[in-house]
């Protein structure tokens, strides 16, 4: 039980003390609702980092995780690596199929992609099992492109410069036909 007490003077006409009034509130149902409130906010940030649909991080969380890395690499001269997926031709594979059903192929590209990643890992390596894709000119299947980039992160180095990096490499496997890795290492 959470009480709070409060305590007031009761002055004569001179102003002096003339007794002490006290009261004793029951404040249970106030702290009870303080810490459902600071359980909610904690929720409510978490959720802020993650996407509604699939689960997996979201663009908030992604550029929290590449600053954190990114200087973790820089001080230790460590290489970092950074993988983008691309599901391809997914516009088709939601037009044929229907947006719930491609709702439902991110999420379970994005639980494969999640399974396969090592504790610590923000992205991993794709794989898994797969998923019919009837307007794919891949063996009817959902594929994807990747591209990839590793970086020892020096003084001048850019993250921004680095994603665009990647993102180019992503294009550069889609341009090679799709379902495959287009990667780049640099030192920079």
């Amino acid at each position: 039980m959470w009480l709070r007490d409060v305590v007031q003077a009761v002055l004569n006409a001179a102003g002096e003390v003339e007794s002490l009034v006290g009261f004793m509130f029951d404040i249970s149902e106030s702290k009870k609702t303080e810490e459902k409130l600071a359980a909610l906010q904690r929720e409510l940030e978490a959720l802020s980092f993650r996407d509604g649909l699939t689960g997996v991080g979201n663009r908030r969380n992604f550029d929290t995780v590449l600053q954190r890395e990114w200087s973790a690499a820089h001080r230790h001269g460590s290489p970092l690596s950074l993988i983008m997926v691309d599901i391809d031709f997914f516009k088709s594979y939601n037009d044929y199929y229907d947006h719930v059903q491609g709702d439902e192929c991110l999420r379970r590209v994005a639980r494969m992609l999640g399974e396969a990643v090592r504790p610590g890992d923000f992205v991993g390596r794709f794989g898994g099992e797969e998923i019919a894709h009837e307007r794919s000119p891949f063996r009817q299947t959902v594929t994807a492109s990747f591209g990839v980039g590793t970086i020892i992160p020096m003084e001048a180095a850019d993250p921004v410069a680095f994603i665009n990096l990647v993102d180019t490499q992503l294009y550069l496997a889609k341009d090679n036909g799709r379902d495959c890795i287009a990667a780049v290492n640099r030192v920079v």
